[in-house]
């Protein structure tokens, strides 16, 4: 004997959702009102220099040699005119007695930048290695 189907008479019912979202959105709501964020530079470990330590300074050099690159071929040692070969056996002397010289080498912009390479050639040859270049108007 076949056994007969009951029909159900049951329906899928229909779910409400806005009191779920309403609840999600009250628990939201009091979870971001009662966090305490933590202050991230409060509890930064830095080394900080002790205060009874006192900065050295270094005082300024003392023999500051200026070298300008002129654009006519001519150039011009701690406010001197010196032709090339003067200042290389300059340089040279220089380089002998004291290596630790700070030279600067300043430009004008009209000076052509072989002229100064030349000079810092000179520099290196003499063996000066504390060297600055700068431009001047």
């Amino acid at each position: 004997m076949a056994r007969k189907k009951r029909r159900s008479n049951l329906q899928a019912g229909e779910l409400n959702l806005t009191a779920m979202i309403d609840v999600a959105f009250q628990l939201l709501s009091f979870f971001v009102m009662t966090m305490k964020p933590t202050d991230v530079l409060a509890v930064l470990d830095v080394s900080r220099p002790s205060p009874e330590k006192q900065m050295t300074t270094r005082p300024p050099p003392t023999n500051i040699i200026w070298i300008t690159v002129l654009p006519n071929d001519t150039y011009v040692l701690n406010d001197r005119s010196i032709s090339k070969e003067n200042l290389s056996n300059t340089l040279t002397t220089l380089g002998a007695t004291n290596p630790e010289a700070t030279i600067i080498v300043s430009c004008t912009p009209k000076s052509t930048h072989g002229k100064m390479v030349e000079v810092l050639d000179l520099c290196a040859k003499a063996k000066l290695t504390s060297l600055s270049v700068v431009s001047v108007e």
